[in-house]
């Protein structure tokens, strides 16, 4: 019986890996009776369900630092924990370092093709991936398990989007507004796309600059952007509203609006360059974010006439397979079969 793990995150940013951990260990307290520790930077004790046992780490430092690797051993063995799980590379790393401190079984998570190589990851009781294109230059066995979400419901007190009420194509992109995520090159296909309206649902330090952009292509009435942050803007409701959801960024992981929009039943276009080939027909995947480019694929598949064929296995699949329940118990399992 599996009475305690703990979780360990050892990077620096607010992403899909973060928003992995914090789901999956906020289901595991909730749903068995094991005690669930996360081990991270105190930034993200705010992330996490009340009912995990949150122990701070300085995880910012070298994963080469001896005291860090020693710190980290103390708190594995002081937990007693059968299980540590660890999440992306740094975290891999970390954990092998102390494999000879400790002695808990060490379960790792590759989020990334940028994860180390297979040297290290043969060092592990088990692996796990989040899809298959994730390990493809992998010669070990991995269990994919892919990432899963809790399919949020629309919102009751939803405004009505502030858009012409013409009955327009609407493209989505949900998205951090930054430099990395394409949201300018779609702005810049904008013009090539008439009669098709764009909402933009984000924040971040682009995002002046993007409304700029907009402005200077005499566009403000086919665009329109929304605050992440707002209590009333459930992605939801956006997801609905929308026509085709647009993922242009090449994003080595796996977006979690494009797992939520095909719980959705929404259709997406997203770049051949991350997980997403994984997911997606070949005709629905961007293979670059040249504005026309973009222009040529979202026409395409507004234009389709088999849109809805190509995306039902989809679409049953995510039902099956893309659920935070599904993702959940699978990962459960490869811990059971370590600790009988």
């Amino acid at each position: 019986m599996i009475q305690a793990i703990c979780h360990l995150i050892a990077s620096r940013e607010h992403g899909s890996l973060e928003k992995h951990v914090a789901d999956l260990s906020r289901w595991q307290a909730q749903n068995t009776d094991t005690q669930v520790a996360v081990i991270a930077h105190p930034r993200y004790l705010p992330t996490l369900d009340e009912k995990i046992q949150f122990i701070p780490l300085n995880t910012d430092r070298s994963r080469h630092h001896p005291n860090l690797v020693w710190r980290l051993a103390n708190l594995i063995r002081k937990g007693g924990y059968q299980i540590t799980h660890g999440h992306g590379s740094k975290s891999a790393q970390l954990l092998a370092a102390v494999q000879p401190y400790t002695d808990c079984r060490q379960v790792i998570t590759r989020h990334n093709v940028r994860h180390p190589r297979d040297k290290l990851a043969s060092a592990f009781d088990a692996r796990i991936a989040i899809s298959h294109n994730t390990v493809a230059n992998s010669k070990l066995d991995w269990q994919i398990i892919p990432n899963g979400v809790e399919l949020s419901a629309p919102a009751t007190n939803m405004p009505i989007l502030p858009l012409s009420v013409e009955d327009k194509p609407t493209l989505l992109i949900a998205s951090r507004l930054i430099k990395a995520r394409g949201v300018d090159q779609l702005i810049a296909a904008m013009p090539l796309l008439s009669g098709v309206r764009l909402l933009v649902l984000g924040d971040g330090p682009e995002k002046d600059n993007l409304q700029q952009q907009v402005q200077q292509l005499d566009i403000e009435e086919r665009v329109a952007f929304f605050s992440g942050s707002s209590g009333n803007n459930s992605v939801a409701n956006f997801i609905q509203a929308a026509d085709l959801v647009i993922i242009p960024a090449a994003i080595e992981g796996t977006p979690y609006t494009l797992l939520e929009a095909l719980l959705h039943r929404k259709p997406v276009l997203a770049s051949r360059a991350g997980n997403a080939i994984d997911y997606l027909p070949d005709a629905y995947l961007f293979d670059n974010q040249e504005p026309s480019h973009l222009a040529e694929k979202i026409l395409h598949a507004l234009s389709s006439t088999t849109r809805e064929q190509d995306f039902s296995p989809i679409f049953s699949r995510a039902g099956e397979e893309f659920t935070l329940d599904s993702m959940a118990k699978a990962t459960w399992q490869v811990y059971t079969q370590l600790v009988g």
